[in-house]
């Protein structure tokens, strides 16, 4: 597979069978997937509760990623309760039979992954046999955070469980959790001896935070933002408005003060963000070759039928491009109710971890 066959996948088709079996997703996400064809690696992680669920979902988008990773780690209640994330820990039986199926489904050279946290109250000693039986399974590498299930972000991470995964495995392991600066990923990596370091919360509220150029740096540089409105105009109308702006307001909320931050959020249109950051900070987007922009190419799936036929959602409800998901509009929520100064650690970010 080249990096110019991926284009964007329909993700509301890897999750239409679910909702048809009542397997309990609350919403789909009707929406694109959506990825340069120069972007690469890239790895796609689903939420599933068992090996149709996945294969299905591996299946469609496996022309366009170079990669699937099982999330067993959502600490989210109504995941668990339903069995996706942190839930699938409790019938661990179930996440190798997933990857089994998958590795007799896909090519040997495709990464299948696993996103899991440690086992809740049952020693260090779980975790590791787990991960190992995983490694027997065929994963091409874990990604662990360094809690259980329960644990607040607010807590320590257990250094000591990710070290004794680390030792016991051949394949690659990533450390996970509590990484919100450059200082706090390489203290991480040293004191684990991880193989990589993964960050998400950190990384919506900071994209740079990999960046040595910008090791002493918290928040967002500017530079960043210029980046992001340089895409917006590359992209055009490719990138929807919603996530342009969802990932700036998750980058800047913390520069503005409360007006200009209530301003922020009630932009509809890609040129009142620009109009905004040029007249507030002076720069504006650039498109050094207009005749050069990031160029998507429609997906099809004529690789692949589902094992189970797809069915219409049957006017239930669903998110799509121009709407706001549960994540950003909770999130959205909070920075409204902050005044001038706040940082975006003690916010709704401390419950994603």
């Amino acid at each position: 597979m080249n990096s110019t066959e991926r284009s964007r996948c329909n993700i509301l088709d890897l999750f239409r069978e679910a909702k048809r079996q009542k397997h309990g997703f609350l919403k789909a996400r009707q929406n694109e997937f959506r990825t340069s064809t120069d972007d690469h690696p890239v790895i796609a992680q689903f939420a599933a509760k068992n090996a149709t669920e996945f294969s299905n979902a591996s299946q469609l988008i496996y022309p366009y990623v170079d990669g699937v990773d099982l999330n067993c780690g959502c600490p989210q209640s109504w995941a668990i309760s339903k069995g996706y994330g942190c839930g699938l820990l409790k019938r661990p039986e179930k996440i190798k039979d997933i990857i089994l199926n998958i590795r007799r489904v896909l090519k040997e050279d495709f990464s299948v992954s696993v996103k899991m946290r440690l086992f809740y109250n049952e020693g260090r000693d779980s975790t590791v046999d787990f991960a190992r039986q995983l490694e027997k399974c065929g994963v091409t590498f874990i990604t662990l955070h360094g809690r259980n299930m329960w644990q607040k972000s607010s807590e320590p991470l257990n250094i000591a469980a990710i070290q004794d995964v680390k030792k016991s495995l051949q394949i690659p392991l990533v450390a996970n959790g509590g990484v919100r600066t450059w200082q706090e990923a390489c203290d991480l990596h040293e004191q684990t001896n991880a193989d990589g370091i993964m960050v998400a919360r950190g990384l919506l509220s900071n994209p740079a935070l990999f960046n040595p150029c910008y090791k002493n740096q918290t928040t967002t540089p500017l530079t960043c933002i210029q980046d992001w409105l340089n895409i917006g105009a590359q992209t055009d109308s490719s990138l929807q408005f919603m996530c342009f702006h969802h990932h700036l307001t998750f980058m800047w909320s913390s520069n503005m003060k409360k007006k200009p931050r209530l301003e922020f959020n009630s932009f509809s249109r890609k040129q009142q963000i620009y109009d905004f950051f040029k007249e507030k900070y002076h720069i504006e987007p650039s498109v050094l070759n207009p005749n050069n922009q990031l160029k998507y190419q429609k997906c099809t799936y004529n690789h692949f039928t589902p094992e189970l036929a797809l069915k219409d959602l049957n006017g239930e409800e669903t998110w799509n491009s121009n709407s706001h998901g549960k994540f950003f509009k909770d999130f959205q929520k909070k920075i409204v109710e902050k005044e001038d100064h706040y940082e975006l650690e003690n916010s709704f970010f401390n419950e994603l971890s």
